[in-house]
């Protein structure tokens, strides 16, 4: 028997997650995507540790960036196989780490009314200050 764990293959990943509920479905996703961030920023700084490298840690840090290359290919992979899975069931996908950016811009952005004017609305019409906007 192998010490090495292994990661389950594409096919027998989109066959199990068949059982799954969609919005499990969207949590594995977002939890792929924040180990692809993970991945990418830990090759940024290894790349930035080649500068003070010797030939052959630089070797070893090479290694090590493909390795994780690899593996972000695997899981984006994955995230296409819940994208499909979601798809098929006639849902929405919402890509992960997407949804938060687009809130974060909504928030940001003032709304603008018909007539040019960005509204200054809370609930029942009302602004902060009290006022009342048609």
């Amino acid at each position: 028997m192998s010490a090495v764990s292994r990661p389950i293959s594409p096919t027998v990943f989109a066959e199990a997650i068949t059982e799954l509920p969609v919005e499990s479905l969207h949590a594995e996703a977002a939890k792929l995507q924040n180990d692809i961030n993970k991945l990418l920023e830990s090759n940024a700084a290894l790349e930035a540790e080649k500068a003070v490298e010797t030939e052959e840690g630089i070797k070893f840090l090479d290694e090590v960036i493909v390795e994780n290359e690899g593996v972000v290919k695997s899981k984006e992979e994955r995230i296409g196989l819940l994208k499909a899975e979601v798809e098929k069931r006639g849902q929405l996908w919402i890509h992960p780490g997407k949804k938060d950016e687009e809130d974060q811009d909504e928030a940001q952005a003032p709304a603008v009314n018909g007539s040019g004017h960005a509204e200054h609305q809370q609930e029942g019409g009302r602004d902060a200050e009290g006022g009342v906007y048609l």
